[in-house]
């Protein structure tokens, strides 16, 4: 690749991330990545959510549901999750316009 066209790629890279919404979400995802918090629920919900699948047909499943959703409820209200969420549909909107601008 030549040099001036890498470069180009080189400015719009550091464009795109500078732009506050990506900016933001990868921020978010740093945090969450780091978070205890978020580790903590996100295997306590895989686990219930383990544990209600395999409780399936037995006289305990709905204790194992009503579990599982608790812990589902308490990952996806979590705000950080909440904001990564939202920030991530941005980037995909901005990312699909990007991709329809080059085509």
């Amino acid at each position: 690749m030549d040099k001036e066209l890498q470069k180009k790629l080189d400015d719009f890279i550091d464009d795109f991330l500078n732009v506050p919404e990506v900016k933001q979400f990868l921020l978010l995802k740093k945090q969450i990545e780091e978070s205890s918090e978020i580790s903590t629920l996100q295997n306590n919900l895989k686990q219930a959510q383990k544990n209600m699948a395999l409780s399936l047909g037995k006289n305990d499943y709905e204790e194992k549901k009503k579990l599982y959703y608790s812990y589902k409820e308490a990952y996806e209200n979590n705000p950080l999750v909440v904001n990564y969420n939202v920030l991530q549909e941005e980037v995909s909107y901005l990312l699909d316009e990007l991709q329809r601008k080059l085509k």
